[in-house]
């Protein structure tokens, strides 16, 4: 405040004001202003001593509050509308000002005080009970701020240099906090109908359509949102940009939404939210490298982000650091408690996650018991409880609560599909299908990687109940999703071996090796291909590097000595008989 007061003393500027609370410019367009004495509390003695001119003015004070809000210099603004309410606490004119900057300011407990002092002196003053309105939506009253706005469309429509627009556009907002998402989008058209460029109202009309499940006219708000852009505030085209995102991700235009979320990020680098949003879409679609990279930078960002670090957790799990992942989970239970839309039970589950990885079954299934009992209706705990159970060798209980998962969410395409999996291994083939195929038929949102395996364990089941077009059609499909998924190769191998189709099983299988070096399974199949084609010495190679991998397995035991002796046999035909030489006679 000093500094202000010095640079206007330094530069010789004075003022004169007319009672009717104008500015006069000088000659030269330069905004004069009063030299004044000010009280001690406000303006250091040594300046006092240089003001000959004592003027206790309200308008005087009323406008400097203004002004001085306007060049957003808000401390020293309240301090002028404090001087000004000094001399007139009667006027409702200047606890508004001083509302509105407060409202600046985010504070607004304060905000709401100061609205409500301006309408005890009048009760229908409409900008009052609208800024009544946003300070109680800022405060998560949504409900007393719908009120609010209601009645300041219903006031004396005194809006001072303001609109309807902004009751308009806070009721929108409060009532889309309420779920009331029709009513929303009505309350952002009316506002949008008094300024169709007002590119905030088009975003929170984006919002609410999009919790309305009306995608595509979401979108569509948003890139009128960005079109028009103007009327941001505080804000900038990253929130539409965001929530266009959203939209996009719900609808399943995954690939689209990371765009989204890379322009919004590219406009905003330092937000949290969008860099956790970000790397969700991109787990979503099967890329968890790129996703940790998301998940890193709103970590650095927000250190203790229990949601950020919970999600970071998430993809450490998923490239199977699991180390990493359950110092993350544990960083996050420890963190600051915020959690977005979701609870401490994301975490709790992570770390669950994280144990049963590195073979701690019982500890990681204690865990997810935390989560559980944090969150009953957790389908994806629900889900992780089956799958430790299962590796645990509790099938029946692992089915019941796969069950559980799916009933709390039937549309949850891993639950189907981990209970498939379960299913298979009690070689309860009939049923293990049935849930495949209710996998696949909730799939839609489902990340690339999940549809792929879907379909490769599906074909496994068909080729144990001897459908093996249907089981070769399958893993076709497995492949065609995923051409890099080892399973899927190996699949159609065992079912071209069973179709008699050797050559084209002896390209799956080494299809599948060239994938996973190294695996017994996938050479045993080769070799027999090999060896049904009669490439013997082939075979016999495929089936000691198997015995190499697996001592013990007699299927590569009994046909290794099986080629071993058609080659010999084969050896034997090929060699000529020597003719006998008679002795000569003496």
């Amino acid at each position: 405040m000093s500094n202000f007061f010095a640079d206007i003393n330094k530069r010789r500027i004075f003022a004169i004001y007319d009672r009717s609370q104008k500015w006069i410019l000088g000659s030269k367009g330069y905004l004069l202003t009063f030299t004044f004495l000010i009280s001690s509390w406000l303006v250091p003695k040594t300046l006092l001593a240089q003001e000959k001119l004592e003027i206790k003015d309200f308008d005087y004070w009323a406008s400097f509050c203004r002004l001085l809000g306007e060049e957003k210099k808000y401390e020293e603004a309240i301090a002028a509308c404090n001087q000004a309410i000094g001399l007139k606490p009667e006027n409702a004119e200047i606890w508004v000002e001083r509302t509105e900057i407060l409202i600046k300011q985010t504070k607004y407990s304060e905000a709401l005080v100061s609205a409500e002092r301006a309408l005890r002196l009048q009760p229908k003053y409409s900008l009052a009970l609208a800024q009544r309105c946003q300070a109680l939506l800022n405060l998560n009253k949504y409900a007393e701020a719908s009120a609010a706005c209601d009645l300041a469309l219903r006031a004396d429509g005194n809006w001072g240099e303001s609109t309807a627009e902004l009751a308009w556009y806070n009721k929108g907002l409060a009532e889309s906090k309420l779920g009331q998402f029709y009513a929303a989008t009505v309350s952002f058209n009316r506002a949008l109908n008094l300024n169709s460029q007002n590119s905030l109202a088009l975003v929170g009309k984006c919002q609410a359509l999009s919790n309305s499940g009306r995608l595509y006219e979401a979108i569509d708000a948003c890139d009128a949102a960005i079109k028009a852009n103007s009327n941001w505030g505080d804000n900038s085209p990253a929130i539409a940009w965001y929530h266009k995102g959203l939209a996009q991700q719900k609808n399943g235009q995954i690939e689209e939404a990371i765009a989204s979320f890379d322009q919004a990020i590219a406009m905003n680098p330092k937000d949290v939210d969008i860099w956790i949003t970000h790397g969700q879409a991109l787990a979503t679609v099967g890329k968890p490298a790129q996703a940790s990279v998301s998940f890193e930078f709103a970590v650095k960002l927000s250190p203790n982000y229990s949601l950020a670090l919970a999600h970071q957790s998430a993809t450490f799990n998923k490239l199977s650091k699991y180390k990493e992942a359950q110092a993350a989970s544990e960083q996050a239970i420890q963190g600051d408690n915020r959690w977005g839309d979701s609870t401490p039970a994301l975490a709790w589950e992570q770390r669950g996650i994280a144990l049963a990885g590195m073979g701690s079954y019982e500890e990681g299934l204690a865990s997810i018991d935390r989560a559980i009992a944090l969150n009953p209706n957790y389908a994806e705990a629900w889900n992780n409880r089956a799958v430790t159970q299962w590796y645990l060798g509790r099938y029946s209980e692992a089915i019941a609560n796969s069950d559980r998962a799916t009933t709390i969410n039937p549309k949850y395409a891993q639950a189907w599909f981990n209970k498939g999996r379960i299913l298979k291994t009690l070689e309860r083939y009939p049923e293990a299908l049935s849930a495949y195929n209710q996998a696949l038929e909730n799939s839609k949102s489902a990340e690339n990687t999940l549809v792929a395996n879907i379909w490769a364990n599906r074909s496994v089941v068909l080729w144990h109940l001897s459908r093996y077009q249907e089981a070769l059609a399958s893993a076709d499909r497995a492949i065609g999703i995923n051409p890099e998924l080892s399973p899927g190769w190996y699949n159609r191998g065992v079912v071209l071996l069973d179709l008699r189709r050797y050559e084209e099983a002896i390209t799956a299988y080494s299809r599948a090796d060239t994938l996973t070096p190294n695996d017994a399974n996938i050479l045993l199949g080769k070799g027999v291909a090999l060896l049904k084609l009669g490439k013997l010495p082939e075979a016999i190679a495929a089936f000691a590097a198997t015995l190499k991998l697996d001592p013990q397995n007699t299927l590569a035991q009994t046909n290794q000595t099986i080629a071993q002796a058609q080659l010999q046999q084969q050896l034997e035909q090929q060699t000529p008989e020597l003719p006998v030489i008679p002795e000569k006679t003496k």
